[in-house]
């Protein structure tokens, strides 16, 4: 016992940093002097630390340079210019932890030290008992510094959700298990006929008068997870007095003992909760619309079974077959993917006709979505000798986006722009930040449309015919990418000419 302290010898301080994750304890002693003591060093060598003294500041910064994992010690009492050392080391390590060292009677020295970046101290004792405080100093520095950078990492993920559930058309709300709502998003408040901040900390009251208003309604989901979810349709208070009934989502996290630690809650967007009101005779219309997704799903089947035989077909090595034939089977590969994906996107324009159409927004990096576009258009670009060029601008900012539908979107611009082309030539596609908004433009190497047909580019029920047997444009897809694109608060922009047509899909940033 030394003082009125515990000290153990016996284990090593290294194990500390070990079993806490740190790693290795190495450190250098900055000391000064041509014939430094060796006390520090032995005393902390003995204890399975790493010690290696520098004579200069220069020796030290080149260290540091040269290798991130070092903590410095630097003795006040033997290198005195330790404050000028200290903060050229906070300059271009600001990252490495520093303990201060000195003897009783330099305390205003080390507190000097402690302002320009000192991250802890140590006081010199006569019977060396400071050296097993200085193990512990620079673990505790350490795993602060640790902790510190997992709680600024959490804040920025926090900070993306927050920004992505903000963008949301949805209306969404948390509240605690106290009652109180602790958020609500500019999409709810703006509904409900809320400002701002104004029912954060109100009670879950203000907006829900009830939650056990319709049971009858409530459907449970069930989750692989410990939450609990509930869809419905309740009546939400607005502001002025008013109900508005509404389709929502009710989710509870749960905790691991099994109590709920909070609740969120998910207005849909009316267009999303029922289907819109049908012109003409309804049941006429809903029957045919049946009748046609029926069909097209009943399609879906042999097309793919055909898919797969052709690709299969197209791996069939040149010995064994010509050319000519080769070519045939891609060109036959691309017109069935092309007929599957007309399919598809008639059974989209339907569910969109309908209001069934779901946008689940997260944040992405737009660059990784298109080249997974390009990338699936790769094979009905070779059918006609035709090279997508990728050109994207690096360090764009990741965006709120469904990343699924944003990756179809990308994907019926690019085969419109394909079926543009002519054979051998080429299709671009870039992206950029322009202002607020983030620019994905498509551009093919065709003869232009006619100005007269730009409007149509995106009527469903127009066709826009090309001389060339199955190129006509495909109308139905542009549709439905250009109500994807118009989900997410953006628009298609149409620039056509001799030289080729340019589709610019704008999304905020």
């Amino acid at each position: 016992e030394m003082g009125n302290r515990q000290v153990r010898v016996d284990r090593p301080y290294a194990n500390l940093n070990t079993a806490s994750g740190i790693g290795e304890m190495k450190v250098l002693l900055l000391e000064g002097g041509e014939r430094p003591s060796s006390q520090t060093q032995d005393g902390l060598n003995a204890k399975g630390i790493t010690v290696t003294p520098v004579q200069d500041l220069a020796t030290c910064l080149a260290t540091l340079k040269a290798e991130r994992d070092w903590s410095v010690i630097i003795d006040l009492d033997l290198y005195r210019t330790g404050i000028e050392a200290l903060q050229e080391i906070r300059r271009i390590s600001p990252d490495i932890v520093v303990i201060a060292m000195a003897s009783l009677e330099r305390l205003s020295v080390v507190d000097e030290a402690l302002k320009h970046g000192a991250l802890d101290f140590v006081i010199k004792q006569p019977d060396l008992s400071h050296l097993q405080e200085i193990p512990q100093a620079i673990t505790r520095n350490m795993e602060w510094k640790r902790l510190q950078s997992e709680m600024q990492s959490s804040q920025q993920e926090s900070q993306w959700i927050m920004a992505a559930l903000g963008e949301s058309r949805d209306g969404i709300f948390v509240a605690v298990p106290e009652g109180k709502i602790i958020f609500a998003n500019p999409a709810l408040c703006s509904r409900l006929g809320f400002h701002g901040d104004e029912l954060i900390g109100e009670p879950t009251e203000a907006i829900l008068p009830s939650l056990e208003a319709d049971e009858s309604s409530w459907i449970e989901v069930p989750q692989p997870f410990p939450h609990r979810k509930w869809q419905g349709t309740i009546p939400i208070k607005k502001k002025d007095g008013s109900e508005l009934s509404v389709t929502t989502r009710m989710t509870k996290i749960l905790d691991g003992e099994g109590k709920v630690r909070a609740l969120i809650g998910i207005c849909l967007q009316p267009e999303e909760q029922v289907p819109r009101a049908p012109v003409g005779n309804p049941e006429g219309e809903v029957a045919s619309n049946e009748l046609i997704t029926h069909i097209m799903e009943d399609l879906k089947s042999p097309l793919g079974a055909m898919i797969t035989y052709l690709e299969i077909a197209s791996a069939i090595s040149p010995e064994r077959a010509g050319p000519n034939q080769l070519l045939s089977i891609k060109r036959i590969e691309a017109l069935a993917k092309r007929l599957l994906d007309l399919v598809n996107d008639h059974t989209m324009a339907l569910e969109i006709k309908a209001g069934k159409l779901e946008i689940h927004k997260s944040v992405f990096q737009i660059n990784q979505i298109l080249e997974l576009a390009v990338q699936g258009k790769k094979s009905e670009a070779s059918a006609k000798n035709i090279e997508i060029v990728l050109e994207t601008t690096n360090d764009l900012p990741p965006i709120s986006i469904d990343s699924v539908q944003i990756e179809h979107a990308a994907g019926i611009l690019i085969s419109n722009a394909i079926g543009l082309s002519p054979l051998g030539g080429s299709v671009t596609v870039t992206s950029k930040l322009n202002g607020n908004e983030t620019v994905v433009a498509i551009k093919d190497s065709g003869a232009g449309i006619p100005k007269e047909e730009v409007p149509f580019l995106f009527d469903r029920k127009k066709r826009l015919p090309r001389p060339r047997p199955g190129g006509d444009i495909n109308t139905v897809g542009l549709y439905v990418a250009h109500h994807i694109v118009t989900r997410h608060d953006g628009k298609i922009d149409v620039r056509s000419d001799p030289l080729g047509t340019t589709l610019t899909i704008s999304l905020p940033a």
